[in-house]
């Protein structure tokens, strides 16, 4: 791949990411389609947690628990960074927890794509000293 192509497959990923966090459930089904059948998806809640969720049906679930985590949130993307089969996606996420709390919390998403344009690996970095709840989402 080359990095217009991992662009491309990034700004799909953003994109689909938006439509679940505006309510359109079935995004989820879709986000968890972009990553590979043996992908990796991993944060540091799911690190404290023991681990990462791995294969389509762990990542769709991650996906519908990210969006009942939450009462409302938006990802802001600020900057995207594309290499070869690489991708950082530099964010701000903000919104209500699912009690009505507010939240603010930023981070960058690594994506490693595999040669047909699927995501293999993706890991999350944010600071858990910013999150108000604990959730095995994000």
């Amino acid at each position: 791949m080359n990095p217009q192509e991992v662009q491309t497959a990034a700004n799909r990923f953003i994109e689909e990411l938006h439509r679940l966090e505006d309510g359109d459930e079935a995004s989820a089904d879709r986000l968890a389609a972009m990553f590979a059948p043996d992908a990796e998806l991993t944060n540091p809640i799911l690190q404290q947690d023991g681990g990462s969720r791995k294969g389509h049906d762990a990542i769709a679930d991650f996906w519908h628990q990210y969006s009942a985590t939450f009462g409302d949130i938006h990802s802001d993307f600020f900057d995207v960074v594309a290499g070869d089969h690489t991708a950082g996606l530099f964010w701000r996420s903000s919104g209500t927890t699912a009690t009505g709390q507010p939240l603010q919390y930023d981070g960058v998403s690594h994506l490693e794509l595999n040669d047909e344009g699927k995501i293999a690996r993706f890991q999350g970095f944010f600071d858990t000293r910013q999150m108000t709840f604990k959730t095995g989402a994000h």
